[in-house]
């Protein structure tokens, strides 16, 4: 059983109660360890994401999921070997274990794995 390092979960603790509590199950079940990248993001961090195409939000005039206290999204790495894994396999492991949890305890939730035109495998945000 994995649990989050102390980063992560000062990380996790910016995100809305309910990805807290999504995010620390799937840390107790994963066969794939997994840290949190990022919770609550600036809006000066946003815009700089924008402006390096890493997102399609500038956070000033369309406000992110991010950029809400607490954050209305995650974004997360799998944690293989000991360094940060965004392989896609390894990716697809944990949407599929986060999305499976999120339907157990009724908390819609989306993965940028899943989205067309922008793919953001390490996002998951509150719908």
């Amino acid at each position: 059983m994995y649990k989050f390092s102390e980063l992560s979960a000062k990380r996790l603790a910016t995100c809305d109660p309910r990805l807290i509590d999504l995010m620390n199950r799937a840390i107790r079940v994963t066969e794939i360890d997994f840290g949190i990248a990022e919770g609550h993001r600036t809006t000066e961090k946003q815009l700089e994401y924008f402006k390096a195409g890493k997102s399609r939000i500038d956070g000033i005039k369309v406000v992110g999921k991010h950029n809400y206290k607490p954050s209305r999204a995650v974004d997360i790495y799998a944690y293989v070997n000991g360094k940060s894994d965004y392989s896609e396999a390894s990716m697809r492991y944990l949407a599929e274990l986060i999305l499976s949890i999120a339907g157990e305890m009724s908390i819609r939730v989306q993965w940028g794995g899943n989205w067309k035109t922008f793919i953001d495998m390490p996002h998951f945000e509150l719908i």
